[in-house]
């Protein structure tokens, strides 16, 4: 009855509208006294209604311009006004916003829009808008449209389109329904209010129109670098970012009782309104255009139930009504299709009919050729013309998870992953378009979606008159070959542990790089970076803390060099940086400089692992590739790499120094550190190595002990302080030998002091490398017992890094010598690594206080300083305490504080040669005792 009943109202509408004066006469106010119709057009008002009749005005006056047979009226109106109007027939055309009309349309059946209007938002026209959704840039808890559910969303008002509906509409698609799934605070007019109560932190997400935000820019009142947006889209000739789909723009539509031919002539004149001319701009707008499809905003409404979809209750009659014509036409194509169908078929079994004898003919070659391929080890289909499949052997069903009955009929396109090119497909269908056989490579999809690749040939099945009438596809699974070949690659050129290049994979692209710039002579640079302590991490933390902390420095690496080089794992905790010189540096020491310094920058700030902080410790040696005579040969690559090692090398041996770049200055360095290398080794043979000391006082001046020094007389250079050699010994074994002689001396002068006094004690300083040395604690007993010194006058000084390696063998040591009297001192205490860490392990008498902070003495002050601190901890572990280098009246008055603390310094005395000195003390001591 209801389809009925519109069906009478249509004709009744139709024969209405055939009767322009009776139609008149429905509508509100139409006829004037001189019977000139009267058409009001009601315009929806956001602000007051005086401006918006001011903007507006010139529209009517443009319509009774244009026509002289009826004249228009503006009657501006609120949204519930312009509701009644309509539904009382008080106006007769319509300019709303678009769920305005959607609305009015199921209300009141307003007509389709006779024109859409074109906004003109700045520069640009645009005939569709969206919204936009946005949060502050330091929100990281809200990155996706998922991210809102529970927040609080700030909006000028939850009726308005572009700035509540669309958004809430595009989270709806994502789980997020409003107002249920958070706070939604409406702000009012204008829409900055939301933007400012987000930027205040009054709400956390904030919803506007499209070209608010770019408005607010650029007129200074919002920093775009404030504002982080979500669902961000630059979609095709829309001239702003978006957060939702797009949306038409106002429309302009008549009621249903406005004459057609009214309505046509009106929707003509709104389109003949120059597109950015004087009229449109005196509106705001850039004119009008055709209309837009609104069945968006419908879709929108439904989705939201906004009103008239709050509550509707849809029933199989409701769809019948609402698609009565679309079934009569489904149906209408469904028979023509089955017809068709039918008709195909029917042609297809003639057609059999006639080839029947012919199968028979070759039914024992096909069972041949069945078994064949029912057995093969490679996936087989055959295919109609139409790419239909018509057989599938086991192995396809194997290969690819799909049984018989679901491909059957179906396209091999299933198979498609979309990871195969275009061009592969069009070259595939030219060859097969040309009857010939295709072979190529595809990346397929298996029906439990893992993408693999296959081998694959096509071929074209011809009959007898050779006419092409299937298609043959055998594919070869290619998943295992691809992984070991990736596996093969990956040992060549991947490290396992960071996943970053290896060796292999930097010198490859360091010989690509020489074929490139013919014109430049530096092909481009290596920074190797090698981690200091690093053992000492893993020991002391553990491997999967050492590991983490490499791959770290690998990320950090990464992301400083990602546009500009590659980053290697080499060995162990030593990494490369290779940089083409893309940029045709012409100053390139400047360049390696800068390649050396952002490698510092990079690993500047400290690593946090297991909640502990790593200070990262490291040292870099730069170095370029260079290709000599403009011939690029493996051997520079060589050259540039041993460069680069001996840049590395000089940084780990000047520990103020952190990055060392290579240069011929350099080159000659080494070299003559290499000659004075050999002339140390000979010095030490010759006995031109000179036994210093330096005494240790308490604070009342008296001689408590002694440290040995060693200063070197060069036949030909003279006296050469210990700064000059020590580190050159240290690179070799030479330190051992070094050692050896200072102990030597040292044990001789102490059996000599011991003589004349027991309370004295001898400090040697012992390098890690000769600590290490095997007979190391056989050597010292066996050096005492010849000299005749008493062990417990021996004190051996070590440093920090002597635990960096084998710290159980170290402590080892240290108690063998303990158990006959030799003690035991930490030399330049606090400033090694993790000391507080090791000291409480090992079986230390004394520890000696840098230099460093007795000289942060005078500007911090005793109590700032750290001397108190390591005071005050050694005396809870009843060790000695020596403080060294105090040189000044000021430093021993700070000093004075600490009761039995031992010191020395040019204060009390200078380095001076073990003879002179013990001659004096003898002068000095006469009454001296055992």
């Amino acid at each position: 009855m209801k389809i009925k009943n519109k069906i009478l109202l249509g004709f009744l509408v139709v024969l209405l509208s055939f009767n322009p004066a009776f139609a008149q006469q429905e509508s509100s106010e139409v006829v004037s006294k001189t019977e000139i119709p009267i058409y009001k057009v009601g315009v929806l008002a956001f602000r007051d209604k005086e401006s918006t009749l001011v903007r507006w005005q010139p529209l009517t006056d443009y319509l009774n311009e244009v026509f002289s047979d009826f004249k228009f009226e503006t009657v501006i109106l609120h949204l519930s006004e312009l509701e009644k109007a309509v539904d009382e027939n008080q106006v007769d055309f319509v300019l709303t916003q678009p769920a305005h009309y959607v609305l009015m349309t199921y209300r009141s059946g307003l007509t389709s829009p006779l024109a859409s209007m074109l906004n003109l938002e700045g520069p640009f026209v645009t005939d569709s808008f969206g919204g936009v959704i946005f949060t502050r840039h330091d929100r990281n808890d809200i990155v996706t449209l998922k991210d809102a559910k529970g927040k609080r969303i700030a909006a000028a008002a939850i009726s308005s389109l572009g700035a509540y509906q669309m958004q809430a509409f595009e989270l709806l698609q994502q789980g997020v329904r409003l107002p249920q799934d958070a706070v939604v605070l409406e702000t009012g007019q204008p829409q900055r209010n939301a933007v400012s109560a987000v930027l205040r932190g009054e709400a956390d997400i904030g919803f506007v129109r499209t070209g608010v935000l770019e408005d607010l820019v650029s007129q200074g009142l919002v920093d775009i670098s404030q504002i982080k947006l979500l669902n961000a889209q630059r979609l095709p000739d829309f001239p702003f970012v978006t957060s939702t789909r797009l949306y038409p723009e106002w429309p302009f539509a008549a009621t249903p009782y406005v004459d057609k031919d009214v309505a046509r002539q009106v929707a003509s004149a709104l389109l003949g309104i120059p597109r950015e001319g004087a009229l449109a701009r005196s509106m705001g707008i850039a004119g009008f255009t055709i209309s837009g499809d609104y069945r968006t905003i419908d879709l929108l409404m439904r989705e939201l139930r906004l009103e008239p979809f709050d509550q509707f209750d849809f029933t199989i009659t409701d769809f019948i009504e609402i698609w009565f014509w679309q079934l009569v036409l489904g149906l209408a194509l469904f028979i023509l299709l089955v017809i068709t169908v039918l008709l195909y078929m029917g042609q297809r079994q003639r057609l059999l009919k006639l080839e029947r004898k012919r199968l028979r003919d070759a039914l024992e070659k096909l069972r041949l050729l069945n078994q064949a391929v029912e057995q093969s080890p490679e996936s087989i289909i055959i295919t109609d013309l139409q790419g239909r499949i018509h057989y599938m052997n086991p192995m396809f069903e194997q290969m690819t998870g799909y049984q018989q009955q679901e491909v059957s009929g179906k396209n091999p396109r299933i198979l498609q992953s979309g990871l195969t090119s275009n061009a592969i497909y069009q070259s595939m269908w030219k060859i097969l378009s040309a009857d010939k056989v295709w072979r190529g490579e595809l990346s397929n999809k298996r029906k439990n979606g893992e993408v693999y690749p296959a081998q694959a040939i096509i071929s074209p099945v011809k009959n007898e008159e050779g006419r092409v009438t299937h298609y043959l596809g055998i594919q070869r699974d290619l998943s295992e070959k691809k992984l070991r070949e990736k596996r093969i690659q990956e040992l060549l050129y991947i490290d396992e542990l960071t996943g970053l290049a290896n060796r292999n994979k930097i010198i490859e692209m360091m010989d690509a790089c020489l074929l490139r710039h013919p014109q430049l002579a530096v092909k481009g640079a290596i920074v190797l970076l090698n981690m200091t302590h690093f053992r000492f991490i893993n020991e002391l933390h553990g491997v999967d803390v050492g590991d983490a902390l490499l791959k770290s420095v690998g990320q950090r690496l990464q992301l400083a060099f990602q546009d500009q080089g590659i980053v290697a794992r080499l060995v162990a905790d030593e990494f490369a940086v290779f940089c083409d010189n893309k940029a045709e540096f012409e100053h390139v020491d400047d360049w390696l400089k800068m390649l050396g310094q952002k490698s510092i920058q990079a690993l500047s700030d400290d690593v946090e692992l297991k909640e502990t902080r790593f200070k990262l410790d490291y040292k870099i040696g730069v170095a370029p590739l260079v290709v000599d005579d403009g011939v690029a040969t493996v051997e520079s690559i060589h050259q540039c790499m041993s460069h680069a090692e001996v840049a590395l090398k000089e940084a780990r041996s000047q520990s103020e120094k952190r990055l060392v770049v290579y240069d011929q200055a350099l080159s000659s360095q080494i070299m003559e550190a290499h000659l004075l290398q050999k002339d140390l080794a000979y010095g030490i043979q010759a006995e031109q190595l000179r036994l210093y000391v330096q005494p240790q006082v308490r604070l009342d001046k008296k001689l408590v002990g002694l440290e040995c020094l060693v200063r070197w007389e060069h036949p030909e250079k003279g006296l050469i302080p210990p700064g000059m050699f020590i580190l050159l010994a240290e690179q070799s074994d030479l330190i051992v030998d070094l050692g050896s002689w200072v102990l030597a001396k040292a044990c001789g002068l102490l059996a000599q002091i011991q003589n004349q006094s027991s309370e004295i004690t001898l400090a040697v300083n012992i390098s890690a490398r000769h600590f290490h040395q095997r007979d190391f604690v056989d050597q010292v007993k066996r050096l005492l017992t010849e000299s005749g010194a008493l062990p417990k006058g021996l004190m051996i000084e070590i440093t920090e890094s002597l635990f960096l390696d084998d710290f159980e063998e170290v402590v080892d040591k240290m108690h063998q010598l303990k158990a006959i009297g030799v003690r035991f001192s930490i030399d330049d205490f606090g400033t090694g690594y993790s000391s507080l860490s090791y000291l409480q392990h090992l079986p230390v008498d004394e520890v000696k206080i840098d230099r460093a902070f007795v000289l942060a003495m005078d500007d911090l002050g005793m109590e700032r300083s750290l001397v108190s601190s390591i005071y005050a901890m050694a005396q809870q572990m009843h060790l000695d305490v020596v403080v060294e280098g105090v040189e000044t009246e000021q430093q021993l008055a700070h000093l004075t504080a600490l009761k039995t603390v031992h010191l020395q310094g040019f204060l009390f005395a200078r380095p001076e040669d073990y003879q002179s000195w013990y001659q004096q003390w003898l002068v000095d001591n006469p009454c001296a005792s055992h």
